[in-house]
């Protein structure tokens, strides 16, 4: 069941046993969707995990600031350049 919000409570409102129902079960909605949310989190989390575990130094020394807009005075030693991607691949 879809939570349904009442939007048009006024000060003298009586609150029925519907209403805390309805509240409840508003409540049990996003505990299950929080569950939900929680493993598909923790399954991305143990997939990076095992991905950054692959890489070498866990990719942490690994940032390159040059655009190799050109690469000319490159020379590649392993790996090469994918001219389709415009990237060096090693």
């Amino acid at each position: 069941m879809v939570y349904q919000a009442k939007i048009d409570w006024q000060p003298d409102s009586p609150v029925t046993e519907q209403d805390i129902n309805r509240w409840e079960q508003g409540i049990l909605d996003a505990h299950l969707l929080i569950a939900l949310l929680q493993a598909d989190v923790s399954n991305l989390k143990n997939r990076l995990n095992t991905l950054e575990a692959t890489l070498p130094d866990n990719f942490i020394h690994n940032n390159f600031n040059d655009d190799l807009s050109t690469i000319d005075s490159i020379r590649v030693i392993r790996g090469y350049y994918n001219q389709a991607q415009s990237r060096l691949e090693v």
